[in-house]
């Protein structure tokens, strides 16, 4: 059974990887932006407040536990912008006996701008400020350890999927 958690700054391309990587090796995928939707409907990030933010994350850390309880491979879908964070989401694994890896999708902040800047334009997701794209950048905590790739986002995402299985999956 594994545990596969995403971690990486705003428009890196975390989501698109994830559904890609659900749909090709079966994964249950939990996405916080979708549980928050689910829960709070399509309101920004920065209106949030925080006893609604730790709602979410408890319910989406739940939906992890009964998965891997059921044995089930999960992918965990989230910014996981610090070390506590992430750390967070590992215990829940290591409780399940999981194998667990972290995948950061790396982008340059200008490109994460200018993705962010398209999706104003077309509003595939929620709009984000430009402030939350700028503090998620600086508080962001790369991971490391054997357990981690990470991934350039710049690369399409059948190349991102072979690195993914070649060091996780085979």
């Amino acid at each position: 059974m594994k545990l596969i958690i995403f971690c990486g700054t705003p428009f890196s391309g975390k989501t698109v990887l994830s559904k890609k990587l659900s749909e090709r090796f079966g994964f249950v995928r939990i996405d916080l932006d979708e549980v928050k939707s689910e829960m709070l409907g399509d309101v920004a990030d920065e209106v949030v407040t925080q006893a609604q933010w730790d709602n979410v994350y408890g319910e989406m850390h739940g939906r992890i536990e009964d998965y891997l309880r059921e044995g089930k491979n999960v992918i965990q879908d989230a910014g996981n912008f610090t070390e506590y964070e992430r750390d967070l989401v590992v215990k829940i694994g290591e409780k399940f006996g999981a194998d667990i890896a972290i995948i950061c999708v790396n982008i340059l902040p200008e490109v994460a701008k200018a993705r962010w800047l398209e999706n104003k334009n077309s509003v595939a997701r929620v709009d984000v400020g430009e402030e939350y794209i700028r503090d998620s950048q600086s508080r962001f905590e790369p991971p490391h350890g054997s357990n981690v790739l990470v991934v350039d986002g710049n690369l399409t995402v059948q190349e991102q999927l072979k690195q993914i299985h070649d060091k996780f999956l085979k």
